[in-house]
């Protein structure tokens, strides 16, 4: 799918702090609790020169727009919407958010279980809420290097096996790691057009002029 030197990310154009728009671009929140690595999984993803020196701030908002590979080698405009780090006592996300979401990215810290609580709250705030509304979701569990992990793997597996979600695990430092989970994002977002329809459009066009 990928070729040596190319990426399958590549940045359109980045909105700090802008409205929310209603156009036709596929719209995908990402959100988590605070500090786990939200805003530096996209900055990576996108832009590719994030280091450990690299100085971000607490998101309240930031809009990223980019096109992304998928697993049929197309690629789709997405956007982005970067939202602000919940704390422990939040498992909800703001209503419109629920509203025009075509997916998300639900990001928690190997190093913080309670991270991976909240990522479980929003799980099912979505599922609640999303108004039978067809949507794409991913995990990402970030694992940053030199930290233990916390978060009892075994009830990450039977969640992910129950609620038959995506699980990837990412390292920001690691921009190759992060390809996998947004192609497959892509791929699910924009399935393939359904090429049985045509046949049959074509019979009743032929039965109707006969």
């Amino acid at each position: 799918m990928l070729h040596i030197g190319s990426s399958p990310v590549a940045l359109l154009t980045r909105k700090r702090y802008a409205k929310i728009s209603m156009g036709k671009t596929p719209k995908v929140v990402v959100c988590g609790m605070k500090g786990v690595g939200k805003t530096s999984i996209l900055e990576q993803l996108i832009y590719g020169n994030l280091t450990k020196e690299t100085e971000l701030y607490s998101t309240i908002e930031d809009i990223y727009v980019a096109n992304v590979e998928t697993d049929r080698g197309t690629r789709e405009k997405l956007r982005f919407y970067d939202t602000a780090g919940l704390s422990t006592a939040q498992t909800e996300l703001p209503r419109q958010y629920l509203t025009f979401a075509d997916g998300f990215v639900l990001v928690y810290d190997t190093n913080k279980q309670e991270s991976f609580e909240i990522v479980l709250g929003l799980k099912k705030d979505i599922d609640k809420n999303r108004e039978k509304k067809e949507v794409a979701i991913v995990i990402l569990a970030h694992k940053i290097a030199g930290k233990p992990d916390k978060v009892d793997s075994y009830k990450v597996s039977s969640v992910m096996s129950r609620d038959k979600v995506k699980l990837f695990e990412v390292d920001a430092m690691d921009r190759s790691s992060l390809f996998e989970p947004f192609v497959y994002l892509a791929s699910k977002i924009n399935p393939p057009p359904n090429k049985s329809s045509f046949p049959q459009l074509s019979m009743v066009r032929k039965a109707k002029d006969s």
